[in-house]
């Protein structure tokens, strides 16, 4: 324990201002609150926040008349065939989201609209990175398919009973053919109907519809643990801002989790090992920090988040101090575990231009360097979230986190 103590010892003050407690890339500042919906679907939020925004969709005509139709769908009575046509009436249309693609697209041309949008909102938050190359009208129309699709998969998957990605983890929770679950839905719809403020656009009641949906299916993860440089990572935080880096081979040591099986169990036992193995890489100087990555994921629906349990491992078993420990309890998957540390080490201050370690089992490890999870990263998120080399040992690999990682996938609910 002396090393940890010295190693802290040598964290060193340096003039750095204290980065925002939302996890936004450097220079961005999120002019809204950091929460489920906006973590989902952020351009509903951008384009109410923007100036200009608001009333020139209320000034279109076809957004106007569009309005009012979808408005006219939700069922103010029984419908038939329930509970899908109660769902279905909220679904953004084929034909909805061309009209909708068109006015978007017609109204970014005026300079200054695109400027409030799309320069200073929609670009700089990282959160449609994937379509940086784009012209601005591409660019927001590529945005808006995203978020259309994004709501019509919760719709789908959280009040119609579809088969999510992952079913076993990640399904909804009600038996949709009992004829109760036709009321509830019918008074979701309503309920998010009626809620609504002057401040709303046309987006603004579709978002509460498929948010309110992960509410009632109790599949609010993504919006948990917010801001997240705030509260349980604010010591941490703080302390990257005062890191001699010059002192440490590299930044950070990127942990894993392993969800166990069983309901009684906190962490699964190849967790155990992958903390194990980090922590006497911390003893031993390696880096200066352990992030720690895991959600709420195994067995389906746990109390137990393997980030927070990690964490209280590292602490207590291993004598980890607590303001060197930053933890990630969002990732569902070894796909988002890279990108959201990728989010994390970026918005928390840690140098760009380093690579972290990557720390598993040897077994584990190989998978993390294959070609296989880079492939599936491309085709489950859309982007590669940094870059990895081989590492020093046969239980660690280096990575290099890239902005695109801020790419938000509204496809992936419970973990954008």
């Amino acid at each position: 324990m002396k090393r940890v103590f010295a190693m802290t010892a040598a964290l060193l003050l340096v003039a750095a201002p204290m980065p925002a407690s939302a996890q936004d890339p450097a220079g961005y500042t999120a002019p809204f609150a950091d929460k489920l919906e906006t973590r989902l679907f952020p351009m509903p939020a951008m384009i109410r926040a923007a100036a200009g925004w608001p009333a020139a969709l209320a000034a279109d005509p076809a957004l106007a008349k569009l309005a009012a139709e979808r408005s006219a769908r939700v069922p103010a009575t029984d419908c038939k065939p329930a509970p899908q046509c109660l769902a279905d009436a909220w679904l953004w249309t084929g034909a909805d989201i061309a009209t909708v693609e068109a006015s978007l697209r017609a109204l970014v041309r005026e300079p200054r609209l695109a400027r409030s949008l799309v320069t200073d909102q929609m670009r700089r938050s990282g959160r449609f990175a994937r379509h940086a190359a784009l012209a601005d009208a591409d660019f927001l129309a590529a945005a808006w398919r995203e978020t259309a699709g994004g709501m019509n998969t919760v719709i789908a998957v959280y009040a119609k009973g579809q088969p999510p990605r992952y079913p076993k983890i990640d399904a909804y929770i009600f038996d949709t053919a009992n004829p109760e679950y036709a009321k509830v839905l019918a008074a979701h719809g309503v309920a998010a109907a009626s809620m609504a403020s002057k401040s709303d656009t046309m987006f603004d009641p579709p978002t509460r519809y498929a948010t309110g949906l992960l509410g009632m299916n109790e599949r609010v993860e993504g919006g948990a643990f917010r801001p997240l440089l705030g509260e349980d990572n604010a010591a941490a935080v703080a302390a990257v801002q005062k890191a001699a880096w010059k002192d440490f081979p590299y930044p950070a040591l990127l942990v894993f989790g392993h969800g166990p099986e069983d309901a009684q169990s906190r962490t699964g036992v190849m967790g155990h090992i992958r903390m194990g193995i980090a922590a006497s890489m911390f003893r031993r100087g390696l880096a200066p920090f352990i992030v720690v990555s895991g959600g709420n994921v195994h067995p389906n629906r746990t109390p137990f988040n393997e980030a927070v349990e990690m964490k209280r491992v590292l602490i207590e078993q291993h004598g980890i101090p607590a303001d060197r420990i930053l933890m990630e309890p969002h990732a569902r998957h070894t796909t988002t575990n890279l990108r959201n540390c990728a989010r994390l080490l970026l918005a928390a201050g840690f140098p760009a231009d380093r690579p972290s370690l990557i720390v598993s089992d040897h077994m584990t490890i190989k998978y993390i360097a294959s070609p296989l999870l880079a492939q599936r990263s491309l085709a489950e998120m859309g982007v590669k979230p940094g870059k990895i080399a081989p590492g020093p040992d046969q239980f660690t690999v280096l990575f290099t986190p890239d902005p695109v990682a801020f790419h938000v996938e509204p496809l992936d609910p419970l973990d954008p």
